[in-house]
């Protein structure tokens, strides 16, 4: 069976009617060209001979026909959403699907903005699912992109999204830090949600933590403290944790549910308690959630409340802003592009009439002289007169083609300026309202925990924050 294809106890359909996926458009927001540059050739380990391709994601129907990817997402969308969310793609103006790397190779601008949950990268010019990378170049997965979640299964990759939806006991159980949640029937990663819906991250899941790094991808706090550990200590001094002997990066919560006792020894700044699950959450995530019963049942916490509410204040502010600039690079970006796409075409366009306007000529001619040399007195005189008709005739016809060719091409221009302008004004908009938003977060924060009178973000130092989570810094000697 191809890569893919596998399934765990599922039903194969009976027919294969089936609802298609509502696209959610072209909403042309930023992004820049990705080309991401593969590091040097030393870091990877030998590759097949010859290159392996993209994967050859499809499986079989009731009758045992096997179709590709694109066939099933275009009979029986919610067919592949049950069972492959895998397969990443989507449909064109023209409702064809196509896969991800479709995407990356004709719009990767547009892939990157509109789809942060897939997973892949770039080598000799061609981009490649993680699943490829994790089965060809796992170290190398695993040293520059560990937060590509999933795990294999008889052999095959799978990301996060397949295992939440096929054996979501057994992620769970093992892998709870693969931070995301299901949206319309699809699971999308942490990454995702904070691309498209801040608000509810901070809101609902603020143990989420991570941020966009310069190419606008989404990196989770264990990457960041491994790769720019005094960002992490500037930007994000609430995100708690620290590594473990084979120097992975675990948050505060973690720590308490595998080794409660070295959390406390080694890390007494780490203030929290339990929630009705039993799981640890500390003042962060109580400010975030529920600042009221914070108050009420730990009232000794009450600088450390007031300083939590300030301190990701500011840096849910930062992270807004830095998110915003870059939406905006991006999305000028991809205007540039588009534009540019518009005037190749318009000048393939134009050469196409042209070199059809000087093959008739030459046909006309070329009759002209045949009829000519057969023709005399009168008759020649006659036949230049056609023939001078047939010319202009043939000129009125092309200048008429270029003219509405030209007007083709400046109408395509404003319609693209005039959305342009729409997703400026949609983007400012969305700023303000989550900049509106974060405000109200944090005076219904300052109130719950009764300090609305406190003193401006400056005023007050981040909640404390240990240092042993720096790459070189041991987990204070538990396992040294």
């Amino acid at each position: 069976m191809s890569n893919g294809a596998h399934r765990i106890g599922q039903d194969q359909p009976g027919s294969i009617g089936g609802s298609r996926r509502i696209w959610t458009g072209f909403f042309a927001a930023a992004a820049m060209v990705l080309m991401m540059a593969a590091p040097a050739a030393a870091q990877f380990r030998p590759w097949p001979n010859p290159l392996p391709s993209e994967p050859r994601w499809g499986d079989y129907d009731a009758g045992h026909v096997w179709h590709p990817a694109d066939w099933w997402w275009q009979s029986n969308r919610a067919w592949v959403v049950k069972h492959h969310p895998e397969w990443w793609g989507d449909f064109d103006d023209g409702r064809i699907w196509h896969p991800a790397w479709w995407w990356y190779a004709n719009n990767p601008d547009w892939a990157r903005l509109h789809h942060p949950e897939w997973w892949g990268a770039v080598y000799n010019g061609t981009w490649y699912p993680a699943s490829w990378w994790w089965q060809y170049q796992p170290e190398w997965v695993q040293a520059n992109y560990p937060d590509w979640w999933g795990n294999f299964f008889q052999s095959v990759w799978y990301p996060a999204s397949w295992w939440w939806l096929l054996q979501p006991a057994w992620v769970q159980a093992n892998q709870p830090g693969w931070w995301g949640a299901p949206y319309q029937g699809v699971w999308y990663p942490a990454g995702w949600w904070w691309q498209f819906y801040p608000d509810q991250c901070r809101l609902y899941h603020p143990n989420w933590w991570g941020d966009f790094d310069n190419d606008h991808e989404w990196r989770p706090a264990g990457w960041w403290w491994a790769h720019d550990p005094n960002w992490v200590r500037q930007y994000h001094p609430t995100w708690w944790g620290d590594f473990d002997a084979h120097h992975v990066w675990h948050d505060d919560t973690w720590w308490y549910q595998h080794d409660r006792a070295w959390a406390v020894q080694h890390h007494p700044d780490w203030v929290g308690d339990y929630d009705n699950r039993h799981v640890w959450r500390d003042v962060n995530y109580w400010v975030a959630k529920d600042p009221s019963w914070a108050r009420q049942h730990h009232p000794e916490w009450s600088q450390a409340l007031q300083q939590s509410v300030e301190t990701q204040h500011t840096e849910h502010l930062q992270m807004i802003q830095r998110r915003n600039a870059a939406q905006q690079q991006l999305f000028e970006a991809q205007h540039a592009r588009e534009q540019q796409n518009y005037f190749q075409q318009h000048m393939r366009q134009f050469q196409t009439i042209n070199q059809q306007h000087s093959q008739q000529l030459q046909n006309l001619e070329r009759q002209h002289a045949a009829l000519e040399g057969k023709a005399t007195g009168a008759q020649q005189q006659e036949l230049e007169r056609q023939h001078q008709q047939q010319v202009q005739d043939l000129e009125q016809r092309r200048n008429q083609q270029l003219e509405a060719l030209e007007r083709q091409h400046l109408q395509t221009l404003q319609r693209s300026n005039y959305a342009h302008i729409a997703q400026q004004q949609a983007i400012q908009r969305q700023h303000l309202v989550q900049m509106q938003a974060l405000e109200h977060q944090r005076t219904a924060q300052l109130r719950a925990i009764g300090s609305m009178g406190a003193p401006h973000p400056a005023a007050h130092a981040p909640v404390a924050m240990s240092h042993g989570g720096a790459p070189g810094g041991h987990p204070s000697g538990k396992h040294h």
